[in-house]
């Protein structure tokens, strides 16, 4: 499932491809008239449709360009072995075991037992092991001769040893990242979630003003070459960095490539693109398991992984560019040269090209200037500091905009429920999502099974609910799946650890459900704010989804260090409580979208 925080809204929002930070001049034509070409996407679409506007040539390129999904998919759950945790115990100080016999050996002799958690991960015995040393390396000895050296104090841990019979190394056995450093592996995965939330931010802004063609090409050159990058490090502080630009790089694939495909289909058939878009970041979690199974080095599974994603590269030849965006920069010749070959592969003929320019142009024509005119204009007003002054102005007026629209979300009472409620959807749905997929450590499940069956659920989850969603409604749906969820981790604490198949089907049965919340988050959210604030509001609340995957790792392995069950335990309350504050929403299904904050108030709900 992608959890991109930009992801476009439904048909009825904006257009997507304006995304830039602006002032918009109030136009001249009828409000009215103007106020409905922008929300039916203008002449634009008009044009597209003449064009074919769900046609093979869409369908071709979203299967092109949500194949990226699977690359993203890949590196997003790859640290569950990246950074897998083998069984390890004390490496004692002075004392080396050359064969498996006096390895057990040792082990029995130096490591605390527990009946529950086992041989003692963090301490070992300060025992006299030089004495034992010299008594065990002896043809015989007898277990009174090893009494006198031998004591009941602990000590704890400096070095490890790690069992190697499943994983050859991983982050965690090259860095020692166990007991007081628990938290730094972690922090692996944060730091990945942060590198997400920031490309999110930076991403959109630049595919606005370079392309998306470009960017996306940009993107997908630069993660291959970071993933083979990252496998070459040698310091963890350096892995992390890499692991944060992959992040960075992959969001730009997500959020441009989901944009890309919103401007060039029908808005009927964004709800099913929107959808199916889950359907490939599904397919590479539950693709990766089989990779790491044959490659149990970290090294190795990230080299591979960063060659892999080179098949992105054929977006050079295959990626074409939006356009609507060409339109939108006033690059008419390039976007009908493109409409033309969009109706040339869906078998429709477009009438002369002065009335498909036409069309394209006139949405132009009747609001923003052509960025170039704007630039040339810009050019000539002035040289020097008059230009950066203008320049500083207008990002200045774009950002008290924003500050504006952000402040509108919680500035009167019923929008200050919608949104709240909305970010602790985002937030708990996020969380609950990452937080079950890397849950498998917990509950000793097996992490290739574990990750396997967390992608293959997604596939179903995300056809399933379409129908159910429109059937049924927004809340009482987004409500009954939140609580079936919150059940699930919740039951998990009555389920001892050693009932790993129970817990097992508990974890995947929240994770189906869970799915399912966090794409309609983006409908409901969207179709709870009124237009003049609904991307604001969709991409805040995203950045809150973002937050609690920045959270979940520590939640994960610091909690779980804890109690095994205390992390479902806090996600299931989460749950529970998000889906019953969905109840205070009002229902959304087929009824007219709110344009103002008045129309919000006055609903009263």
């Amino acid at each position: 499932m992608a959890k991109d925080p930009t992801k476009a809204i439904p048909d009825h929002s904006a257009r997507s491809s304006d995304l830039e930070l602006s002032v918009s001049r109030p136009d001249e034509a009828d409000p009215e008239k103007t106020k409905q070409e922008r929300h039916n996407g203008g002449d634009f679409d008009e044009a597209l449709e003449l064009c074919g506007s769900w046609g093979l040539w869409q369908k071709l390129v979203f299967f092109i360009t949500d194949f990226s999904q699977v690359f993203c998919a890949i590196h997003a759950v790859s640290s569950a072995f990246l950074s897998a945790t083998p069984e390890h115990w004390c490496r004692v100080p002075g004392v080396n075991a050359e064969t498996t016999e006096q390895v057990s050996l040792l082990k029995n002799i130096s490591i605390p037992w527990d009946e529950e958690e086992g041989f003692s991960k963090c301490t070992y015995y300060d025992h006299n092991y030089t004495a034992l040393a010299s008594h065990l390396s002896g043809d015989s000895w007898q277990p009174e001769d090893l009494e006198e050296h031998l004591s009941n104090k602990t000590k704890t841990c400096s070095s490890w040893i790690f069992d190697d019979s499943v994983f050859q190394s991983t982050l965690v056995s090259e860095f020692n990242l166990v007991c007081g450093r628990r938290w730094m592996m972690a922090t692996v995965q944060a730091s990945y979630m942060s590198g997400l939330l920031v490309g999110s931010l930076v991403m959109g802004q630049l595919s606005d003003r370079f392309g998306r063609r470009t960017m996306t090409l940009y993107c997908a050159v630069a993660a291959t070459a970071a993933g083979i990058c990252a496998s070459f490090v040698n310091t963890y502080t350096f892995f992390l960095v890499m692991r944060f630009v992959i992040a960075f790089l992959c969001a730009g694939l997500m959020v441009i490539t989901f944009v890309l495909v919103s401007e060039v289909v029908s808005p009927s058939a964004r709800t099913l693109t929107g959808m199916l878009y889950a359907f490939f970041f599904g397919s590479g979690i539950a693709i990766l398991p089989g990779i790491a199974y044959f490659i149990r080095s970290w090294r190795n599974l990230e080299l591979t992984i960063g060659i892999m994603s080179a098949a992105l590269m054929s977006y050079y030849w295959l990626l074409p560019e939006s356009p609507r965006w060409l339109a939108s920069k006033g690059r008419t010749r390039e976007a009908l040269k493109i409409m033309k070959s969009i109706a040339k592969t869906n078998g429709r003929t477009l009438p002369s090209d002065e009335h498909m320019l036409a069309l394209i142009s006139r949405g132009r024509e009747q609001g923003q200037p052509k960025p170039e005119e704007s630039d040339n204009a810009a050019n000539q007003s002035g040289e020097g500091g008059a230009d950066e002054g203008e320049k500083a102005s207008r990002w200045f007026s774009g950002l008290t905009a924003m500050a504006k629209s952000q402040f509108t979300l919680i500035r009167t009472p019923v929008m200050r429920r919608r949104s709240l409620i909305s970010f602790l959807e985002w937030f708990v749905g996020a969380s609950v999502y990452y937080g079950l997929i890397f849950s498998g450590s917990n509950i000793k499940a097996d992490p290739f099974l574990m990750i396997f069956v967390s992608g293959v659920v997604e596939l179903p989850s995300t056809v399933i609910f379409i129908f159910i969603l429109d059937r049924f409604g927004r809340r009482p749906t987004m409500c009954g799946l939140f609580l079936v969820c919150g059940a699930c981790c919740l039951l998990i604490l009555a389920v001892p650890q050693d009932k790993i198949y129970i817990n097992f089907f508990l974890v995947n049965l929240g994770k189906f459900f869970d799915t399912a919340v966090f794409q309609q988050c983006y409908i409901y959210t969207s179709e709870l704010m009124p237009t003049s604030v609904r991307n604001i509001a969709v991409g805040t609340s995203s950045m809150f989804a973002r937050i609690g995957c920045v959270l979940t790792p520590y939640v994960i392995e610091l909690l779980g260090d804890i109690h095994y069950a205390f992390p479902s335990t806090l996600f299931g309350i989460l749950a529970v409580l998000a889906g019953l504050l969905t109840l205070l929403l009002p229902e959304t299904n087929k009824k007219p979208l709110p344009e103002t904050v008045d129309e919000v108030e006055a609903m009263g709900k």
